[in-house]
């Protein structure tokens, strides 16, 4: 069967993708096909090599010098750097430079993709692999382009023109100024579509708008879509603890994804314990001493019964703790223990024991914490203190 695997770009945000992809492998899963866009290209043939402990040696050990030749202090100033509307001067002021070709000086990378990229390795593969990228001849012409189709010894400049950001000094190629992938398609899945591919996993390295719009034309194909679950920073941020930071998210939420961990926010441990009934139960059961001090604090007046439990208590606590509408009940009772890590500034990038994180939760509930105060501004922690609390009472 076949089975493809699209990789976005995204600049240095592609360390998450090297987490992902140890994830689905972990998963058991194998690719005969790998698409990528700038460095997710760089990432797909790495992959395609079969030398992803030297794709994450790189990312963790070799510094930004290895990428960019430029200063600290520029580095500094432009690490964080996004291609979005809250940096225009910035990336204006860059993207004048690369026009001028004054732009940012990446032959280091393509020294250290000489060094490590094997042409002949990714040639013999029985891996259909593709890239993105675009040139410019008085407007922008996209190219996706396989391995067959680029000229032998050339697979770097085709790699390093897949990933030629618009900031970088721009060099031509076969007579042409190549530009980065994302201007042809950042979200590749058309590649391997092409090629008959229906069953294909996307790591992305955004979660955007235009990004969701692309995927949404691929309706027909079994598309697994792996997404963030926060921002991954700058696009030329290679901070070895950023870096392995987003190698470790990626990892994380592949397993979410493929519900391999449990948790909204956090990551925790599965437990069939922890099941939709289970949660279910341990809400629908709160005390009629707890409902009455839920009514209290959230001006309902309504009979104290169960009835206004469902109705109108947990929806206001949902509303309150900016729980999902549509969450189900195990969700819902996940978030009220999250909200307990939030609190406590709890590293939410781990892998925690569900059961822990409920016995040291228990340990913080006593009775001077739970006063029902109708002014107090703190009511969200009032509320979960008060749910925890009447939770450890139950049998």
């Amino acid at each position: 069967m076949k089975k493809g695997l699209v990789l976005e770009g995204g600049g240095t945000k592609g360390a998450y993708q090297i987490g992902a992809y140890k994830a689905l492998t972990d998963l058991g899963m194998k690719f005969t096909g790998i698409a990528g866009t700038s460095i997710g290209a760089l990432n797909g043939a790495f992959i395609v090599q079969e030398d992803v402990d030297v794709m994450e040696d790189i990312w963790i050990n070799y510094d930004y010098k290895s990428f960019m030749n430029i200063d600290e202090d520029t580095y500094e100033r432009y690490k964080n750097i996004e291609m979005k509307a809250k940096n225009f001067h910035d990336v204006v002021d860059l993207m004048n430079k690369a026009r001028k070709n004054q732009g940012i000086d990446i032959s280091p990378l393509r020294k250290l993709l000489q060094e490590k990229i094997n042409e002949d390795k990714i040639r013999n593969s029985n891996i259909d692999f593709g890239i993105t990228t675009a040139y410019w001849d008085g407007k922008i012409f996209p190219k996706l382009l396989y391995t067959e189709d680029i000229p032998k010894g050339k697979l770097v400049d085709y790699l390093i023109a897949s990933a030629s950001l618009p900031i970088f000094q721009l060099d031509k190629l076969d007579d042409k100024l190549y530009l980065d992938g994302m201007f042809s398609e950042n979200i590749p899945i058309n590649i391997l579509a092409q090629r008959g591919y229906d069953d294909i996993v996307v790591i992305r390295l955004l979660d955007d708008f235009i990004g969701k719009m692309m995927i949404n034309k691929y309706q027909g194909l079994n598309l697994k879509v792996i997404v963030p679950s926060q921002s991954l920073g700058g696009s030329l941020n290679k901070d070895k603890d950023h870096v392995q930071t987003n190698i470790k998210l990626g990892y994380l939420d592949t397993m979410k994804a493929y519900n391999r961990y449990d948790g909204v926010n956090y990551f925790f441990n599965l437990d069939c314990k922890y099941s939709e009934d289970y949660c279910f139960n341990k809400i629908s059961n709160l005390s009629m001493d707890t409902i009455n001090d839920l009514c209290c604090l959230l001006n309902i007046n309504k009979n104290i019964n169960r009835r206004t439990l469902m109705e109108n208590i947990i929806p206001k606590i949902i509303d309150i703790l900016g729980i999902d509408k549509n969450s189900s009940y195990k969700d819902i009772f996940f978030s009220i223990y999250e909200r307990k890590l939030e609190e406590n500034n709890i590293n939410r990038i781990e892998l925690y024991d569900f059961d822990k994180v409920i016995q040291i939760c228990n340990k913080q509930m006593t009775d001077d914490k739970l006063q029902v105060s109708r002014s107090s501004n703190k009511l969200a922690k009032i509320i979960t203190n008060l749910i925890i609390y009447d939770f450890n009472k139950q049998k």
